[in-house]
């Protein structure tokens, strides 16, 4: 990500363009909580060098997540689960 002077503020679309992503994926992200903003009237800014502190943490999480899959550990097998109908129910265990 780019450097910036301390507390730049930017537009959906300008941080949208500095990250090379949709508009739509900025807007997705904020609403779901992944990238902090303010609003200023109706518009919101996008602090930069709090954007960068956030992705740089959860990339951090990504990469930590993908070591522990990667050096086996694993969940607990799921046990085997009778077949469900189509309504949801279950059928009985060997009943013709």
């Amino acid at each position: 990500m780019m450097r910036t002077s301390h507390n730049q503020r930017v537009s959906v679309q300008k941080l949208a363009a500095l990250l090379q992503v949709s508009t739509d994926t900025i807007r997705r992200a904020y609403r779901r909580g992944e990238l902090p903003a303010i609003r200023v009237k109706t518009a919101l800014r996008f602090d930069l060098e709090e954007v960068h502190r956030v992705m740089q943490r959860q990339a951090e999480a990504y990469v930590s997540a993908r070591r522990c899959a990667a050096s086996g550990a694993r969940r607990p097998p799921i046990e085997a689960q009778p077949p469900h109908s189509q309504t949801g129910a279950l059928f009985p265990n060997n009943q013709s």
